[in-house]
């Protein structure tokens, strides 16, 4: 039987999880439609039969009445033309709209557990304090005050929606640690790791020797300066100026480049996997947090199937979960610059470890081993 397969989000493509997802389908015969946020320009690829934009805002998030009607409309337009045989819904926003239309069988893809996410990311935002007693700190004071309250009463709904959405749906995740947290409340959770699709890494070939060291880290850049605290990596790159460390590339960012150091912006993926294979280790140098006990970075498994050395905050677990004894794990930048030196002292081991990594790649992190997973829950539903 040929399902009509909708994939729903509050997001744009590219999203490589959502159209890994699609891929799946299409290879099984299925038809797959996207409907969410315009799409980025620069996107091209053909994965869906038809993509419908969907007027996403703050304002339909928050659920105020207008903005949540609207785009209620628009949605059933989409389903009214679509009929979908399933709703793969990704992320909570989306899951509630399908939620409340009530029309179709919902899947839910949790691609970063949002509730415990929304806990986390925001820590940092209350506390601000003020060094003066005059009129205008005082409004400052207040606005802060009254912007933390609506924060506060906006994370406890859509945590609440959350979890009336993974009591009644099947759900997708993309951790051990996030399924064994999440089927406390249901036994519809279905792990669905971020790895990469066989067909994009079948062309990369073993690790050659290298007669120096360099590394990659793969990521965006700080937004307006502010690091986010799940993600923070301040003073990483700084430990590369001096080349002590070997020369460092960075994926994702654009700034000028250092001797030892050289910004690629933005890559498509081939780029990108073209890129690391050029060097010896990747890192994840996330200082530690509590949410990185689900925290599953793509990065990691990229950096494996490119035949790097993954190097990686100990916090991260994941990752170890994930790739067992093919990570090299560290404390903090102190532990880390001492893991680093000592691999630079002998690049024969370094050779060793990459291709070790590179082979269990290979046959362990890969989507497909886990795509059953999607039409598991696709019957379920």
């Amino acid at each position: 039987m040929v399902l009509k397969i909708l994939h729903l989000s509050d997001g744009s493509l590219p999203d490589w999880r959502i159209e890994k997802a699609a891929i799946s389908s299409k290879n099984r015969g299925h038809k797959v439609y996207f409907a969410g946020s315009t799409p980025e320009p620069s996107y091209t690829r053909d994965v869906f039969s038809q993509i419908y934009n969907l007027k996403w805002n703050p304002k339909a998030r928050y659920k105020l009445p207008y903005q949540w009607h609207i785009l209620k409309k628009q949605m059933n337009k989409v389903l009214a033309e679509v009929r979908p045989d399933i709703i793969h819904a990704h992320n909570v926003f989306s899951a509630k709209m399908a939620k409340e239309i009530n029309a179709y069988p919902v899947v839910y893809d949790n691609h970063e557990y949002w509730s415990k996410f929304l806990i986390y990311q925001y820590e940092s935002s209350t506390g601000l304090g003020y060094d003066h007693t005059d009129g205008i700190d005082q409004i400052k004071r207040n606005i802060t005050t009254l912007g933390n309250q609506i924060k506060k009463n906006l994370r406890k709904m859509w945590i609440e929606w959350e979890q009336e959405i993974i009591t009644r749906y099947p759900s997708l995740v993309p951790s051990v640690s996030i399924k064994s947290d999440l089927s406390k409340i249901s036994n519809k959770v279905f792990l669905l790791p971020n790895f990469p699709l066989k067909s994009e890494i079948e062309r990369i070939e073993p690790p050659k020797r290298h007669d120096h060291f360099s590394s990659v880290y793969a990521g965006t850049s700080p937004f307006k300066g502010y690091q986010t605290p799940i993600k923070n990596i301040d003073g990483f790159i700084d430990l590369f100026d001096k080349g002590s460390l070997g020369k460092l590339s960075v994926i994702g960012w654009t700034c000028s480049d250092s001797e030892f150091i050289k910004y690629h912006g933005f890559m498509d993926r081939k780029d990108m996997f073209n890129e690391m294979e050029k060097n010896s280790a990747g890192f994840i140098p996330w200082k530690k947090h509590p949410f990185h006990r689900f925290c599953s970075p793509n990065k990691a498994f990229e950096y494996a199937h490119a035949g790097l050395i993954v190097l990686s905050t100990n916090s991260l677990q994941p990752i170890f979960d994930s790739l067992q004894d093919n990570v090299v794990g560290f404390d903090d930048y102190v532990d880390m610059v001492d893991k680093v030196k000592n691999l630079l002292s002998d690049l024969e081991q370094v050779f060793v470890k990459r291709l070790k990594t590179y082979e269990f790649a290979r046959s362990n992190l890969l989507w497909e081993n886990y795509e059953d997973n999607i039409f598991e829950a696709y019957r379920l539903a």
